[in-house]
């Protein structure tokens, strides 16, 4: 059922499609500088930072090590792997995971990423629908049933106008 072809205005490129990307652009500058104004600073452990150096110290003593004299490698070696005295034999620090529900800082972080995010979409897709319902941009290049109609066409009311519009 083919009906007569619907001619698209060329001036929506400039009045439609160009306001939308400048205010999505806009917005997402905004995003990121109010993301950095509610960031909080992650508490250190030093002994986590102190445990992270020390491994990596072994990784890369491990992969370089061949490139040193014997006596110094096997000393570093030493000063890791000793049976009594060596850093991964003598220390040992249990590892505990924290648990996002028991902690306030990470349920605000959590919260405080989600507002940022989902705030602004809820704005733009706000903005958008107030202000081009009723413009026809684009023809979607398969057919779609009448179901879609109210979805794709929102402020538009023509019945003979085909759903893929």
């Amino acid at each position: 059922m083919a009906g007569p072809e619907l001619l698209l205005d060329s001036s929506i490129r400039m009045w439609v499609v160009l306001p939308i990307v400048f205010i999505t652009f806009f917005v997402g500058i905004i995003r990121h500088y109010v993301t950095q104004l509610l960031h909080s600073d992650k508490k250190i452990d030093l002994e986590q930072v102190s445990d992270s150096q020390v491994l990596l110290r072994s990784r890369v003593l491990r992969e370089n090590g061949k490139y040193i004299p014997k006596q110094s490698f096997a000393m570093r070696k030493h000063y890791f792997n000793d049976a009594e005295t060596g850093f991964f034999k003598k220390v040992k620090r249990k590892v505990v995971p924290k648990n996002p529900m028991t902690d306030t800082s990470m349920l605000t972080d959590m919260m405080k990423g989600n507002l940022t995010n989902v705030l602004p979409m809820i704005v733009i897709g706000g903005w958008i629908n107030w202000a081009f319902s009723g413009f026809v941009i684009t023809k979607v290049p398969f057919p779609l049933t009448l179901r879609f109609k109210p979805m794709l066409q929102r402020g538009i009311d023509l019945l003979s106008l085909d759903a893929s519009w």
